[in-house]
Parts: structure tokens; sequence; C-alpha cells
């Protein structure tokens, strides 16, 4: 009876170690992405050691033996994917042979290693490729979409790609995402907006967090710091807040080496280690996800749980954006050469000011002023019959429109008279009709301005 007893207790035991071993998510049918920054070393590191690396350097095999085979949907490469220079014969040497065996599902970000970006591109898009599984040449921002999930990968080097509010990458983020309005999105960039580790916090990147935050954004993944750790989902001034916060992850244990710090953590640090390589897996279901950290083979450490999509700015988000105080510098102007640009400092046209309640989608419409006549209680078109009837004014709408992806906050925005590379509008009397949609869907109130367009100024 004692043999039978031990026997039950040891198949129980061995059942609870299966159920335990594995992410929650991998036992439906939802799409699970891996990720990890800092992999490669330099082929000349003293911790090369013939590709096998050593206990704390150039791990980069080990940790890329967890994700062939793995049965992922995508590997998300967190930026510095090879040191000391992401040249392409670096590349080639150390990062092919490794994470190079999921390329074909990679969908990398820049970090500050990859330098100009040549042998990255080259390597992820193609030689000479324009755009490619790494985003657009030059540029490396892009988003795409997994299962139910919005992803955007963004580029942090904002030496050479500007970060700040208003930039050309700012703008695209923005209208990007009001232009997906899912209920769980995903954004990744290399250096983290949060850090305890070395190099600390990238206050460069607050712009970008104030964006993600605004569309509801749920899940942050990052790099830099040679190190893992976890917050606490965080609000756009770094708040807790567990009902509508994003919870940022940073991943720099992609197997280069690890790097210092730790001793002082952030606020809202929930877990910290620079001791172990490996992977974060994450499972993406319809309105939620479930994180693990997978180290490499022969250690121990691991950290999991799972979260809650709150939607794109509360999916059940029904307050409708405000535009208020549209003023313009000049009521009165010459019809420009130049698109409607935030940096154009052209002499022609006028700038815009609005303020918005939030991140919104602002279009841009246009009626032109026109007498007709009274009839029937309505203002119609002058005809030969109606001549002698009361003069009235007219809005007749005008052909063509532009958008803008506005910020919470005031706006600012320069018109010329022009709305696309075709269409201009021609002298006369207008007023100016604003209307914004949010990433729920919702539309303010319309917004007025009126102006007059005079002909531009004959070339002398």
């Amino acid at each position: 009876m004692l043999l039978g007893t031990v026997r039950r207790l040891l198949i129980l035991v061995a059942v609870a170690v299966a159920l335990s071993g594995s992410l929650p998510a991998e036992a439906d049918a939802d799409p699970v992405i891996a990720a990890a920054g800092d992999i490669a070393c330099a082929p000349d590191d003293p911790g090369y050691n013939g590709g096998a690396g050593t206990s704390t350097r150039c791990r980069q095999r080990a940790t890329s033996n967890l994700l062939v085979g793995g049965g992922l949907a995508a590997v998300l490469p967190l930026g510095d994917v090879q040191y000391n220079s992401a040249s392409l014969s670096n590349i080639m040497a150390v990062y092919h042979p490794t994470w190079g065996r999921v390329k074909s599902i990679s969908r990398p970000i820049l970090g500050n290693h990859e330098s100009t970006g040549r042998g990255y591109f080259d390597y992820f898009n193609g030689r000479g490729a324009s755009n490619g599984l790494a985003g657009p040449r030059g540029k490396g921002y892009y988003s795409f979409n997994i299962g139910s999930w919005h992803l955007v990968a963004l580029n942090s080097v904002c030496s050479r790609v500007p970060c700040s509010a208003g930039s050309q990458q700012e703008r695209w983020l923005r209208a990007d995402l009001a232009a997906h309005p899912s209920r769980c999105t995903l954004a990744y960039w290399h250096d983290p907006r949060w850090s305890s580790g070395h190099g600390g916090s990238s206050k460069l990147m607050q712009p970008f967090w104030e964006a993600l935050h605004d569309a509801g954004a749920d899940v942050l993944l990052s790099a830099s710091s040679h190190n893992y750790e976890r917050f606490a989902p965080k609000d756009r001034s770094g708040r807790l807040d567990w009902a509508g916060g994003i919870r940022q992850f940073v991943v720099g244990t992609g197997g280069a080496f690890f790097t210092g710090g730790l001793g002082s953590r952030e606020a809202h640090s929930e877990v910290a280690q620079n001791h172990t390589f490996g992977v974060l897996r994450l499972a993406l279901h319809r309105s939620s996800y479930s994180w693990k950290f997978v180290p490499v083979a022969g250690r121990t450490f691991t950290d999991h749980g799972s979260g809650s999509c709150h939607g794109s700015p509360r999916a059940a988000d029904r307050i409708a954006p405000r535009i208020s105080d549209v003023r313009l510098s000049r009521r009165v102007f010459r019809l420009g050469r130049r698109l409607p640009a935030l940096q154009s400092r052209a002499r022609a046209g006028t700038v815009v000011r609005f303020t918005l309640s939030e991140g919104a989608r602002v279009s841009f419409r246009f009626q032109r002023r026109r007498i007709g006549r009274r009839v029937g209680g309505q203002c119609r078109r002058t005809t030969l019959r109606n001549v002698h009837r009361r003069r009235c004014v007219r809005w007749v709408l005008a052909r063509g429109s532009f958008k803008i992806a506005g910020r919470r906050g005031t706006n600012r925005v320069r018109f010329q008279g022009r709305i696309s590379r075709r269409q201009k509008l021609s002298p006369g009397r207008y007023r100016m009709v604003l209307r914004a949609r949010d990433p729920s869907g919702s539309l303010s109130k319309r917004a007025r301005a009126h102006f007059r367009l005079l002909r531009p100024r004959p070339a002398r």
C-alpha cells in the first residue's frame, strides 16, 4: 500500500511540473513572439572563444538556440545586434550564423552600434534595397500586425533620426496609432524610456512615450542597458497607472555582455537582473498578454506574468476630442509655393494655431465664400431667374483636403494655400473647417476660421 501511495504522489508531481513549465498562451493558437537586444559580440572580442563564448560574454549562440524551432510568429531584435560595429562583414561573421537562423521572421530596430545603418539595412533588407524586414532604409521605423495586435518599431538613434515632439518620426507615430486603433498595441525601440541599469532612462524618448500613452498602448520593449528589467504600468508622467499605463520591459540580455547599474532602482521597477542571458517570450492574446523570461541553458533565473490590454484610448472611451482657440497668424495672405508643413519658414501663407483636448487626427477642409440669392428661405446660387432677389452669402465646399496627426495641447501648422502638390486654392475669401477624430473613432465638433487668399507675387 505504501508503494502504491508513493507511486501516485510521483505521478501527481510530474504532472504539476509539466503544467508549470510552459507559457499559458502556448496551449492555444495565439501567436508568441520573442525579443532581446545587445546580441552578437565582435569577432575579435576576447570572449568570442570560437563562437562558443564564455559565461559572461558572447553568448549569442546560446540565446539564438532559444528561438530556433520555437514556433514563434516573430522575433524582435531590439537593437545593437552586432558589436562593436554592425558592418555587414561583422554581421555575417557572428550574428548571421546564430540569430540569422531566424532572420525570415525577424523585425529588427536600430541601436547606436548600428552606426549609419548601412550594414544593418543591407543585411535585413538586401544590398541597396529601400525597404524590407527592417523598414524604410535610413528611417528604420515601421509598423505591422500580428494576430489582433498592432506592433510599432521605432528608431531611438535621435542624433540621426529626430525623436522630438513635432519631428517627422513623432508625427508618423501619432498618425500610425490613429490609423490603427487596435485593442492591443506593442511598441519597441532601443534606448529605454525608463531604466535602472547602465545608461539610465532616456528623456529623449518622452514624446514617443506620451504618444503611445495617449493612444492607449499596452507594452514597450527596449534594450541598451545590458540587463533584464520589468516595470509596472506607468502613465505619461511615469506615475503608477494600473488602469491605463504602459508596461515596459528592458531586455538587453541577447548575449553580448553585461553592464553595471541596478544598485539604485527607478520608481516602479518590479524585477531586475544582470547575470543571466536570455530572451523574453510574449504570448499575444486577443485582449491580454502573458510573458516569460527564458534563460540560456544551464541558468535558472526566470520571470513570468500576464496583463490585460486596455485598448485604444480605452476602448470604452466615448468622449469626443475638442478643438479650441483656432487662430491664424494672418487672415489675409498670399499663395505660397510649398505644401503644408510644420517646419516651413516661407513668408507666404499663414500659421494655424489650435488646441486639442487629446491626440487625434485633424482634417482641414475649405469652403469658398460666394454671393447668392435668398429663395424660399435658403441662399441659392445666383441665376437669371433669381438675380432680383435679396443678396446673401453662400459657402461652397472647395475640392481637396488634408490631414495631420495632432497632439494634445497646442498645435501649429503652416498653411500656404496649397492642399496637395497639384491642388491649390484660387484667390478669394474662404473659411477653414477643422475636425478631429481620436483613435477610438469619436469626432469633434467643427471649428472654423476665416481668411482671404491673395494671388502670389509676380516673379521678378
